[in-house]
């Protein structure tokens, strides 16, 4: 049990804590979002910080449910190279938006995360489906966010 609680912690606080550090860091983000011109439905700043929080809590939960699984262990640690891999692209996903304020390269980086979300949600359905399954919100999310970005773009360029 308290190896479980330990695997939650850690796969849903790391990445929350780290969010929020890259978060404090990027200056004057709220100017950049609010100058953009925004495809519908138009996204307020905080459901970015709601719609990721909610993202890294079930992504912890997944991740956990994959540690503890009873599967091949060199799977299970392809499949959390994979996980981490997808994890630093994501984290990276504020500075390039909003730090860099680059379109372009912020759209190509969505594009990557999808496909890493993706990835990542088949591997994870193949350990044990219940853990992919809690990586749905993730995709659906991260299908938003490109179409939300990509029309970013397209609106301001």
């Amino acid at each position: 049990m308290e190896k479980k609680i330990k695997s939650l912690s850690f796969h849903i606080l790391v990445p929350i804590m780290l969010s929020f550090i890259i978060w404090m860091l990027i200056p004057d983000y709220t100017v950049f979002y609010e100058g953009l011109k925004k495809p519908a439905p138009q996204l307020p700043q905080e459901a970015f910080v709601i719609g990721w929080c909610l993202i890294y809590f079930l992504m912890g939960i997944a991740a956990t449910c994959v540690e503890l699984a009873d599967f091949n262990l060199e799977y299970k640690q392809k499949s959390f190279n994979l996980y981490y891999l997808q994890l630093l692209v994501n984290l990276l996903w504020m500075p390039m938006f909003f730090g860099f304020q680059n379109l372009f390269v912020a759209m190509l980086w969505t594009v990557l995360l999808l496909i890493m979300v993706a990835l990542t949600f088949r591997k994870f359905l193949k350990v044990k489906p219940k853990c992919g399954y809690l990586l749905i919100v993730y995709l659906l999310w991260v299908l938003f966010l490109t179409y939300y970005m990509i029309a970013i773009y397209i609106m301001n360029k």
